[in-house]
């Protein structure tokens, strides 16, 4: 029987070291653990980093052990061992031990910088002995999600477990020679870890919090007879009251809406666990702070984008589904909370942002998509009908706009000096990269003219607009949009 001494790191015991431990035990192999200080740690940093994923990830359980394991294995004066392993991430491994290599490199700091970096290191269960380097297992891991740091320890975690039990197996009697210095990792690996890691921490710390992908939304109260555009150009003013959120969803599309003297606020919830978006509601107050947001309308295919408008004395909603490839019309059964399907206005096409307005005593529909889904950022589709329940027919053979900088819908037409004005998304740098507020010069059948005014581009992104009389709304990612989010987590 073999016998093991795995070396841990004393308070730092992982749940892949207890995973190890007993698939040795179960091959047969007597497994001794002892646990020792670990010297040159990875920074605590990382440990926010990992929290700030699990917030943000599906939650999962703690990759954290509270005490050694226990089992089927000995204590650590137990006889002697044939095979020791320093497994306690030192960047000094005990003298004689078998410790794991990453790049080149030993400790756990440089596996996190070479993971930070967005690779997977390439492993080496290494010796040191009288100043020779014994490689006895190597090995490359896949990464699954190489912007998640905890997936790539358990990745690299998962290939440890399987070359130490290889290992193990064979006794060392298929050892490799020791690595010649040609084969040798080049010196820049360590200069490497000792000098950027903080660095690579700090980016990684910025990606998750004030990434693009992760819309907030803002409110703010209007002035008496302001400009639409007030505020947009100064996300991180205190006017904008953020939608507080838990880093395991976005909210986006915001669409507000007053009835009986409340202002409420329609938008798409998508939470990462499900990848899966739902509409949601929640009140403004008299000074535009978000209240608790709740899910109103769920459905078997992706929500988004919830356009709510009064008509015939009813109020409606035409949610985004373009994955069903359908337009689906919802009326309200009461207001605000409960919505029934009531018709489907279109079908047999994927259109996205649907967005219904009168012209010239002719209703439209503008949307992206149609007929030519598949790079709707960049064109925008017109249909036309009787009223804003349609039946909607196209208005044009194909698309009436390409042009990544103003088609497609960002929000509710509204009339600003005279003329009517549509939101529309600034795609050039991205997708929601910045808004485009357009005056519509000319629409008619075939016929389309329109005159982008005004611009705005923010760290990060905006991509929706609405406003009533008194409040404002959109969506914004980035460090501005952010900034508020940022002082909640310090305080």
């Amino acid at each position: 029987m073999t016998a093991i001494r795995l070396l841990l790191p004393r308070g730092g015991m992982r749940r892949w070291h207890r995973a190890l431990a007993e698939r040795l035990a179960a091959e047969r192999c007597r497994v001794l653990i002892e646990t020792r200080e670990r010297r040159g740690a990875p920074p605590p940093s990382t440990a926010l980093i990992e929290a700030l994923e699990d917030l943000i990830a599906r939650p999962r359980p703690s990759a954290t052990l509270d005490r050694a394991p226990t089992g089927a294995w000995s204590a650590p004066g137990d006889g002697d061992a044939d095979l020791v392993f320093d497994l306690t991430g030192s960047a000094d491994p005990e003298p004689g031990a078998i410790a794991p290599l990453y790049d080149g490199v030993a400790g756990d700091a440089a596996r996190d910088a070479v993971l930070l970096d967005g690779r997977a290191p390439w492993i080496e269960l290494a010796q040191m002995n009288d100043g020779a380097l014994r490689v006895y297992a190597s090995g490359l891991p896949a990464v699954r999600r190489r912007d998640l740091l905890s997936s790539g320890r358990e990745a690299v975690a998962d290939a440890l477990v399987a070359l130490i039990a290889q290992l193990a197996a064979r006794r060392l009697a298929e050892a490799d020679a020791p690595r010649d210095a040609a084969a040798a990792p080049p010196p820049a690996p360590i200069r490497f870890a000792a000098a950027t890691l903080a660095g690579l921490i700090e980016r990684r710390l910025r990606r998750l919090v004030v990434h693009d992908d992760h819309w907030r939304i803002g409110a703010r109260r209007r002035a008496p007879g302001e400009s639409p555009f007030a505020g947009l150009d100064r996300l991180d003013d205190g006017a904008w009251r953020w939608l507080q959120d838990d880093r395991r969803r976005y909210f986006a599309d915001p669409f507000v809406f007053e009835e009986g003297g409340v202002a409420y606020v329609f938008c798409e919830e998508y939470p990462y666990a499900t990848g899966k978006g739902v509409i949601s509601a929640f009140a403004l107050d008299d000074e535009g702070v978000p209240g608790l947001p709740r899910v109103v309308l769920e459905r078997s295919c992706h929500l988004s984008y919830p356009f709510v408008f009064r008509h015939d004395g009813e109020i409606w909603m035409t949610p985004e589904t373009g994955q069903s490839r359908t337009l689906e019309l919802y009326r309200a059964d009461p207001f605000p909370f409960r919505w029934t399907l009531d018709r489907v206005l279109l079908s047999g096409v994927e259109i996205a942002d649907a967005t219904p307005f009168a012209w010239n005593g002719d209703w439209w529909l503008s949307a992206t998509g149609g007929e030519t889904a598949g790079a709707s950022w960049d064109r925008l589709t017109f249909y036309r009908g009787p009223s804003p329940l349609g039946l909607w027919t196209p208005a044009f053979d194909g698309p009436a706009l390409i042009d990544a900088s103003a088609a497609r819908p960002a929000g509710r037409v509204f009339e600003h000096e005279g003329a009517l004005w549509r939101p529309a998304q600034d795609c050039r740098a991205g997708y929601g990269a910045g808004l485009a507020f357009c005056r519509i010069e000319t629409l008619a059948p075939g016929a389309f003219r329109q005159t982008p005014m005004r611009r705005f581009a923010p760290p990060g992104g905006l991509h929706t607009f609405n406003m009533t009389d008194r409040f404002a709304v959109i969506d914004a990612a980035g460090p501005r949009a952010h900034a508020a989010w940022l002082r909640g987590f310090e305080g």
